[in-house]
């Protein structure tokens, strides 16, 4: 799929840290742009964002990162009790821009759960193992490159970098041993930073995985002339699951 579009608009950004419910208000405006309609009725309570139509984002209390670093946890289907099944995620408002983080969330986490709430690959891929750019042995839900940076036209660059990599089929079996989840396992894929001090990551359900890290390092993305970060989101399900 092509990768996916960043937003023009951009609020102010802060220095401080917002708070939960602030915060997920954000995602809810960024997810009503991205899909109108889907958080009509939804409500902002507590630490979660709740949809009438099962679905809810929570703010997870912080377990790694800084003080503009928010843990989120998408939950497709509250109804399944007693074990709702989950995937989490993480994103970082650089530079105090809160927004600008909301966005990164929704166009690859967050696209991700909207594609198991309505599976017409409209807001990201569906990919079969045997597919060129699958994961052998598990279905993918892959969402497209969102690029984070000064210049726009080197976050265009590292996303279509980060794309042509194929990482996640190139280092599957890195990681796919530890995909515990009988529903869905999240796999974050990020790459930025400076130019001589760029840091690859893979978070496998939300923790960091040192393997997989390393196998990503090793496929020479290329370093970008100014600060520039990428990442992008898989749901990877067992089969038949």
């Amino acid at each position: 799929m092509p990768w996916i579009r960043r937003r023009a608009r951009r609020a102010h950004p802060s220095e401080e840290r917002l708070s939960d419910l602030e915060f997920l208000a954000l995602v809810k405006e960024s997810l009503e742009e991205y899909a109108p309609g889907v958080t009509e009725g939804a409500e902002l309570r507590g630490n979660s964002l709740s949809s009438p139509s099962g679905w809810a984002v929570g703010v997870a209390p912080p377990h790694h990162g800084g003080g503009r670093h928010y843990d989120l946890v998408a939950l497709p289907d509250v109804s399944l009790q007693p074990d709702v099944p989950c995937f989490t995620d993480c994103v970082v408002a650089m530079s105090g821009d809160a927004r600008r983080a909301a966005d990164a969330w929704v166009q690859t986490a967050g696209a991700c759960m909207l594609e198991l709430l309505d599976p017409r690959s409209r807001f990201a891929d569906h990919l079969e193992p045997d597919h060129e750019r699958g994961v052998p042995g598990w279905h993918s839900i892959v969402s497209g490159a969102y690029a984070f940076g000064v210049d726009g036209a080197e976050n265009r660059r590292l996303q279509a970098a980060l794309l042509d990599a194929n990482v996640l089929h190139r280092i599957a079996d890195t990681f796919t041993a530890d995909l515990e989840s009988p529903y869905f396992n999240g796999v974050k894929v990020f790459y930025g930073g400076r130019p001589g001090a760029m840091h690859a990551e893979i978070r496998v359900n939300g923790e960091h995985h040192e393997r997989a890290s390393a196998a990503m390092a090793g496929l020479n993305l290329p370093e970008p002339k100014v600060f520039t970060a990428v990442r992008s989101y898989a749901l990877l399900s067992p089969l038949g699951g």
